[in-house]
């Protein structure tokens, strides 16, 4: 791996950087241009770097993406020389996967890692999503109460494919059922797998592709650290739904795990609405953007109905902020 740091494009001085050690990025030295190109890359992508000069400590002055940037790179790198590189993570800092240059030792991947780097790259040829499409509505009437769609959108999460290895533990220590791991994707492909294993010609295309976009959509998760997924609440309804957390990977133990959990809804009076729900410990924050002023009109007005269910839960609401959207 090599971590980078960006600099501006034609900066004249350089901070020192220790060998192998993390680079926190300069935000305000990136060109808005260029983070958001490595913001969008999946990870997985390649991108040719040029060397173009060494530097005093040591390290070395790359062009990657239009970009001028400091690395680490092996001994033997010198000046012109052309790099492959392979993007493996965007946070807490950008960090690539350095594949053969002239002059350096040869370097080679493991059994597992040539598999997920070959998967990585089908997934970005086929357009793989981050999101998880669902295939069925959440819950059959948004008049059902609110126990029964939390149960609903806890099991969509923890059905989807994501979590299935931690699944697999689980049910080999006795804590999970085999019939609730037969829910998840990856069991359903093994099982297209062999029944397709009887007839002439196995469909393996099929399940090769729904499980390099599973396998390209776990990594995205565990590095951003959300779950993004897109589908109907109910028939007819279609729903974003995100849910990430926000506590700093640099927190303290003692420090409380925030999270937030945001939807977004196109609704046939309201308009379109994004609710956003932050929670820390036990407070509750809650934020809502709808289109129209009467819609705004209309959510604060109600406002006292949401701050009572919450009371009445145990969760008391720290603020209800509700704006329009500009």
């Amino acid at each position: 791996m090599i971590p980078m740091r960006p600099e501006a494009a034609g900066a004249r001085s350089l901070i020192p950087v220790e060998a192998l050690m993390p680079v926190s990025p300069l935000g305000d030295a990136l060109k808005g241009s260029s983070r958001q190109r490595f913001a969008q890359s999946p990870l997985g992508q390649q991108f040719q770097a040029k060397v173009l000069s060494a530097l005093d400590d040591g390290s070395f002055l790359v062009r990657v993406a239009d970009t001028l940037s400091r690395m680490v790179l092996p001994a033997g790198t010198r000046a012109g020389d052309l790099l492959k590189l392979t993007l493996m993570s965007r946070a807490p800092q950008l960090t690539f996967l350095l594949g053969s240059q002239p002059g350096a030792a040869s370097t080679s991947l493991s059994a597992t890692g040539r598999m997920i780097d070959n998967l990585l790259h089908n997934a970005q040829q086929n357009g793989a999503s981050s999101a998880i499409s669902g295939k069925a509505a959440l819950i059959p009437s948004p008049s059902l109460n609110p126990a029964q769609i939390a149960v609903a959108l806890r099991d969509t999460v923890s059905t989807s494919g994501l979590f299935y290895e931690a699944h697999v533990r689980q049910w080999a220590n006795g804590n999970r059922a085999i019939s609730e791991l037969m829910r998840e994707p990856q069991a359903q492909i093994a099982l297209t797998h062999q029944a397709d294993a009887t007839v002439t010609q196995p469909k393996t295309d099929l399940g090769n592709t729904a499980l390099t976009q599973l396998i390209s959509q776990q990594l995205n998760t565990l590095e951003q650290q959300r779950v993004l997924w897109r589908g109907e609440a109910w028939p007819g309804q279609t729903m974003e739904w995100e849910v990430g957390e926000d506590t700093p990977e640099d927190s303290s133990r003692d420090m409380q795990r925030s999270w937030h959990s945001e939807v977004r809804f196109d609704l046939p009076t309201l308009g379109t609405l994004t609710a956003t729900i932050r929670l820390t410990g036990e407070h509750v924050q809650v934020r809502i953007h709808a289109g129209t002023e009467a819609s705004v009109t209309s959510l604060r007005a109600h406002g006292a109905q949401l701050s009572d269910a919450l009371n009445a839960a145990g969760i008391p609401l720290d603020s209800l902020i509700v704006k329009q959207d500009e």
